[in-house]
């Protein structure tokens, strides 16, 4: 895409580029308190690097959070803070891929599902969304794409380009397919 977009961008007409997320570029500034204790951080020397897995602290409260707002049962243990979604899908990937291993993403999906899998030698297998129907995902078209060399559904919602957000009763359905498959499930 990012070649398409230059080659627009060379025949006169204006590109805004949105695939890095910068949202310091379109005028989007972190809120006042967030600079603050950005700024009081590194007056006050810490501004260090943090553990590997990230800082008890905020794993603590992603556990916590989870526990309350989704009854998910984790400890901070279960918990690994990445400076980014991209680094967090390479570290996903790489624990779970074998070579040969098919990975069911959405078509269209976020560009590093696609070459994180295969990096670490996996295939992924687009799954259909369907764009009348606010790029919902066809779940005959994602049961259709599952064999016996399938091991993980990845679920955007929303969905990254597209925008989708899946209601509740799309999520079940695709996470009822994916338990009768025994599919490890994969959400961002």
């Amino acid at each position: 895409m990012l070649a398409v977009a230059r080659e627009v961008e060379r025949s006169g007409k204006e590109v805004i580029y949105l695939n890095i997320g910068d949202p310091a570029k379109f005028d989007f500034q972190p809120a006042a308190h967030i600079r603050r204790a950005l700024t009081r951080a590194v007056e006050t020397c810490c501004n260090y690097y943090a553990a590997s897995e990230g800082i008890l602290a905020l794993r603590e409260a992603v556990a916590e959070k989870e526990k309350k707002m989704n009854s998910v049962p984790i400890s901070c243990e279960d918990v690994i803070v990445t400076s980014g979604i991209s680094e967090g899908i390479q570290f996903l990937m790489g624990a779970i891929v074998q070579p040969g291993d098919e990975i069911l993403v959405p078509g269209p999906t976020y560009p590093p599902y696609l070459s994180f899998v295969k990096y670490f030698g996996g295939i992924p297998i687009a799954y259909r969304t369907v764009e009348d129907d606010d790029w919902l995902p066809d779940l005959e078209d994602l049961r259709k794409k599952i064999t016996n060399r399938t091991r993980a559904m990845v679920i955007v919602n929303p969905n990254n380009p597209t925008g989708s957000l899946y209601d509740d009763r799309t999520l079940k359905r695709m996470l009822d397919i994916a338990a009768e498959y025994k599919l490890l499930v994969t959400s961002d």
